[in-house]
C-alpha cells in the first residue's frame, strides 16, 4: 500500500475548510454513489457550550470542496484494499497535538487508523493559526480595498517593472506609475498559487516585502500558506492571502491583473496611491 499520508493531509485541509472553528470531533458519514463515495452529512462537536471562532472569508465554494473531500475519502478507501467499507469516519482533535482519523466499521470498531502529530498538523496548508491570521486583516483589507477600487477607476492595460518595483496602469484619463510588490500569480489550468518570491530570477525590490511577511526560511508554524512556494487552491482563497499580505507590508490595495492572452493572473500590492477620483 502506497503511504497514505498525503491523502490524509489532503482529507483535513479541506476538512478545516467545512467545520466550524473550534472543532474537537467531526463524524463524516459516507454513501456509494454512480460518481464514486459521496459525503452525505458532517456532523461536529466543539470546546463545551462555546460558540465557534468566525472562520475569514475564504472565497472557498463548500460544496466544491465537500466534493474534493470526498473524492479523496474515494482514492483513501481504493489503497485500503477492502479493509474498509465505506460508512463513517470520525476525526477527533482533543487538544492540538494530534488529531486521530478513524474509519469505522458497521459494528463501531476501527477498520483503518491513521494520526497526524503536532508537527504534521502545523504544517498543513489549513490551521487555525492561518484563520487567526487572515481574520486579523480581513477588515483592514476590505477598507484598503474599497477605497481603491473608487479611486482608482477602470484601468485599461499595464505594465511591470520588476528592477524598479513600478507598476504602470493605463487609465482613459491617462496612465498612472505607483511603486508595487508583485505578490504571486494564479494558474488556472492547473489550479495553482505561486509566490512570487519563490521565483529564483524574481528582482529583490519587486518581491522583498512579500518575502519578509511569508518567511519561508523561518517557515512558521501553521502558516504553510505564506512559506510553501506554491500549491493547489482556488483563485478566491489566493486573493484573501494577497489581501493579508497587502495590509501586513502596509500597502493601499490589491490589485488583479490579466496578461493579454494569457488565462492567469498577476497580484500587486500597491504601495502608493496619489490622491484620485474614479474615472469611467
Amino acid at each position: 500500500m502506497p503511504d497514505p499520508k498525503p491523502l490524509v493531509f489532503a482529507l483535513h485541509d479541506s476538512l478545516m475548510l467545512l467545520a466550524p472553528s473550534g472543532w474537537t470531533k467531526v463524524e463524516l458519514s459516507i454513501a456509494r454513489t454512480p460518481q464514486g463515495l459521496r459525503i452525505t452529512e458532517l456532523q461536529t462537536k466543539g470546546e463545551g457550550g462555546q460558540e465557534p471562532k468566525p472562520q475569514p472569508q475564504l472565497h472557498v465554494d463548500p460544496r466544491e470542496e465537500a466534493l474534493r473531500l470526498s473524492e479523496a475519502i474515494t482514492e483513501l478507501a481504493a489503497a485500503l484494499e477492502g479493509r474498509w467499507v465505506p460508512g463513517r469516519v470520525v476525526i477527533e482533535r482533543p487538544n492540538p497535538a494530534f488529531a486521530d482519523w478513524k474509519f469505522l466499521r458497521d459494528d463501531g470498531s476501527v477498520a483503518w487508523f491513521n494520526r497526524l502529530e503536532r508537527g504534521e498538523l502545523k504544517s498543513l496548508l489549513i490551521t487555525d493559526e492561518l484563520f487567526d491570521a487572515l481574520t486579523g486583516t480581513e477588515r483592514a483589507f476590505h477598507d484598503l480595498q474599497g477605497q481603491l477600487q473608487q479611486r482608482l477607476g477602470k484601468v485599461t492595460g499595464f505594465a511591470f517593472d520588476p528592477a524598479q518595483g513600478v507598476l504602470r496602469l493605463d487609465r482613459p484619463a491617462g496612465s498612472l506609475e505607483l511603486s508595487a510588490q508583485l505578490v504571486g500569480s494564479y494558474l488556472p489550468d492547473v489550479f495553482t498559487w505561486m509566490w512570487s518570491w519563490s521565483d529564483e530570477e524574481a528582482q529583490p525590490a519587486s518581491t522583498d516585502r512579500v518575502r519578509r511577511v511569508c518567511q519561508p526560511d523561518l517557515k512558521p508554524d501553521g502558516l504553510a500558506a505564506f512559506w510553501r512556494p506554491h500549491f493547489h487552491c482556488d483563485e478566491g482563497f489566493a486573493w484573501a492571502l494577497g489581501g493579508h499580505i497587502a495590509v501586513s507590508i502596509g500597502a493601499r490595495g490589491l490589485f488583479r491583473a490579466q496578461p493579454p492572452e494569457a488565462e492567469g493572473a498577476l497580484f500587486f500590492a500597491l504601495l502608493e496611491l496619489p490622491e484620485l477620483t474614479a474615472q469611467a
